[in-house]
């Protein structure tokens, strides 16, 4: 094989590499889940962390939000799939513009913490 083959296919794996490593983009909170309303899908989570992960520039920073709430009530679709205690990491979908928390209108992907 070539030089410039080579050198072609090594390039397009180190793009590859980079494009997988940059972080989501979004609002993230980290904590512990204080209660589970199983019949509503609430669940009140004892936050310790918001992050938010944004574009800037050309490249993804994500930096602490300082007056957040230390307790959300978030609302997922399976709520038996967790327990209290558990720690999760939960990314918060926003496909509105006002800059109101409403339950009705927000989604969020929660994901366990080891």
């Amino acid at each position: 094989m070539s030089k410039n083959k080579l050198f072609f296919i090594g390039a397009i794996f180190l793009c590859t590499l980079m494009g997988c490593s940059q972080a989501e983009e979004g609002t993230f909170m980290q904590g512990d889940i204080t209660g589970i309303n199983k019949e509503s899908g609430d669940m009140e989570v004892d936050v310790d962390a918001w992050t938010t992960v944004s574009e800037k520039g050309s490249s993804t920073e994500p930096y602490e939000i300082d007056d957040a709430p230390t307790s959300q009530t978030i609302r997922v679709s399976n709520p038996e799939d967790y327990e209290e205690g558990e720690k999760v990491q939960v990314k918060v979908i926003k496909n509105y513009e006002e800059d109101v928390w409403d339950l009705d209108r927000l989604t969020f992907e929660v994901e366990e913490v080891d």
